[in-house]
């Protein structure tokens, strides 16, 4: 019950704040103009993060006061709301300056790590690998491990953001997933988390499919990686039967595997990490002539189908 009422909520706020947000947007000239790697044709507003992230704030406030459950969780099982909202908190700043003001490449990397080491010194770590064949306990090797998949994820689904609805699409489908995943395994603490992160998601995506009026930016981008990152951890740390790595690895193969060629492809190419190009897997179905809702639809689809697979490998590990 606790973790319906927790979506509605968000899906609410999400429905009535993210048009306010849309409004402020373009009252402050904060758009987001076409060109480069961007395939929209007008500017549009990019605050949409900041609505998920009142949405999702607000739900969890909510449902904080009205259960008693809530509060009580950490008792029943690590409770990993502290750390993921410590990160959500400075990650949503960062995007604000980002969205508003712009900043360098280097400051929002610093930022993410910065996030992921609070996250970490708040109990949020892979402190050990739960395999078939036994667990391994990574030690020293839980710091810089925990940082590096925050980060990574963190970056996979900003990179993935191109196309009007893909990130949301793409981050609901695995949320949609680990959900299903920590319902099964009774990881309690995190239910409230994905259902507040999925209403907040939706609420915005009834304004960010094509043609979208508002889009999410790195705010949202990178509110939705940290959340995702920091469940997956909770999937393979907590619960009755930890997961192995490769579950959460599996539900977030799109934006994953469009990270990884984008190292190799500028890698190869001789350019930073950071330049933004137009070698994405969005990119390459738009030049194959699908439309944008239609390459979104179709990353959204494998997505989703990832996500089964992972649900799949979670229940006979």
């Amino acid at each position: 019950m606790l973790t319906a009422l927790t979506f509605a909520a968000a899906l609410v706020i999400g429905l009535l704040v993210t048009p306010i947000v849309r409004t402020l947007a373009h009252r402050l000239e904060l758009l987001d103009m076409p060109g480069g790697r961007k395939v929209h044709q007008v500017p549009v507003p990019r605050l949409g993060g900041v609505a998920m992230i009142i949405a999702f704030g607000v739900a969890i406030g909510l449902a904080t006061l009205a259960s008693p459950d809530l509060g009580a969780v950490g008792s029943l099982r690590p409770n990993r709301a502290p750390a993921i909202l410590a990160g959500v908190a400075l990650l949503g700043l960062l995007g604000v300056i980002d969205d508003v003001r712009g900043t360098r490449a280097l400051v929002k990397l610093a930022f993410q790590i910065a996030a992921a080491l609070i996250g970490f010194g708040l109990g949020l770590s892979l402190d050990r690998l739960h395999l078939p064949w036994g667990t391994v306990d990574l030690g020293v090797l839980a710091l810089p491990i925990t940082v590096a998949w925050i980060v990574g994820v963190i970056n996979a689904v900003n990179l993935i953001d191109g196309l009007d609805g893909l990130a949301a699409g793409v981050a609901l489908s695995v949320l949609g997933a680990f959900g299903l995943l920590a319902a099964v395994d009774g990881i309690d603490p995190t239910l409230p988390i994905i259902a507040a992160t999925i209403g907040a998601a939706v609420g915005f995506l009834a304004y960010n499919l094509h043609p979208a009026s508002i889009i999410m930016g790195d705010t949202g981008s990178m509110f939705l990686g940290f959340v995702v990152a920091a469940v997956g951890i909770a999937l393979t740390q907590d619960g009755v039967v930890p997961l192995p790595p490769w579950v959460p690895i599996v539900a977030l193969g799109v934006p994953i595997a469009d990270m990884v060629w984008a190292v190799i492809r500028r890698g190869a190419n001789g350019e930073p990490f950071f330049v933004a190009d137009r070698g994405h897997i969005h990119h390459q179905l738009l030049r194959r002539g699908l439309s944008q809702r239609d390459a979104m639809l179709t990353l959204t689809a494998v997505s989703a189908g990832l996500g089964v697979l992972a649900v799949l490998l979670g229940r006979v590990s």
